[in-house]
C-alpha cells in the first residue's frame, strides 16, 4: 500500500514538473515570436496651410496658400515582455492566451518625404509662408495623424496578424485548442501637446 501512494506521488510530481516546464517552454517561445508580431501601416496625409495679413484685425491685405504631401510610417505591434502567467492557460493540448494590448511601437514623420507643390504655393504680395510656418502646419499635422490612429483599423489588423502568427507557432508545438484574446489598452500611442513634448 505504501509503495503505490509513494508511486502515485512520484507520478503526481513528475506530471507537475512536466506541466511547468510546457508552461515556461510555452511561454519562452510566444516571447521570442515578438518582433515578428508587428505591423507596419504607411499614412499618406495632404497639408494644407492659409496665412493671412490684416489691419486691425478686419481687413485683408494678403493670403498665403500652402500645400504639401507628406507621409506617416506607423509600427505597431505588442510587448511580450508584459505577459505574465495569469495570462496563459494550458490544459493538456489547450491553450487559452491573452495577449497585452495592441500598441505603437515606432511612430515617423520624416522630413524626407514631404513633396511642397510649388504649383499650389501661392505668396502674396503682403504675406508669403516662411520655413517657420510650414514647421507649424507639420506639427499641426502630426498631431492630427496621431489623434487619428485609434480610426485607422490598426489594432484590430495588428492583432489579427498576431493571432494567425500565434496559431502557427503554438500549433508546431504540439497545442490543438488555441483560444486567444487581448487586453484592451487605454492608449495607443502617447500624446503630445501643442509644444510637442510628452505630457
Amino acid at each position: 500500500m505504501l509503495r503505490v501512494r509513494l508511486l502515485l506521488l512520484t507520478l503526481a510530481l513528475l506530471f507537475l514538473l512536466s506541466c511547468k516546464d510546457k508552461r515556461q517552454f510555452t511561454v519562452a517561445r510566444i516571447k521570442d515570436a515578438a518582433k515578428l508580431a508587428t505591423t507596419e501601416t504607411v499614412i499618406e496625409k495632404v497639408v494644407i496651410g492659409n496665412k493671412t495679413r490684416k489691419v486691425l484685425k478686419i481687413f485683408t491685405l494678403g493670403e498665403a496658400r500652402f500645400v504639401c504631401f507628406s507621409e506617416a510610417r506607423v509600427k505597431s505591434g505588442i510587448d511580450l515582455k508584459k505577459l505574465t502567467k495569469d495570462d496563459v492557460k494550458i490544459n493538456g493540448n489547450q491553450i487559452e492566451l491573452q495577449l497585452p494590448a495592441v500598441e505603437v511601437i515606432n511612430f515617423s514623420y520624416p522630413f524626407e518625404k514631404f513633396r511642397i507643390d510649388s504649383t499650389l504655393l501661392d505668396n502674396g504680395f503682403w504675406v508669403s509662408i516662411n520655413v517657420t510656418d510650414m514647421e507649424e502646419f507639420f506639427r499641426m499635422a502630426e498631431l492630427d495623424i496621431r489623434a487619428q490612429l485609434p480610426y485607422m483599423g490598426i489594432v484590430e489588423s495588428t492583432e489579427n496578424k498576431t493571432r494567425q502568427m500565434m496559431e502557427v507557432l503554438l500549433r508546431s508545438i504540439g497545442y490543438q485548442d488555441i483560444y486567444i484574446t487581448f487586453h484592451k489598452g487605454t492608449q495607443l500611442i502617447p500624446k503630445v501637446n501643442l509644444n510637442g513634448q510628452e505630457p
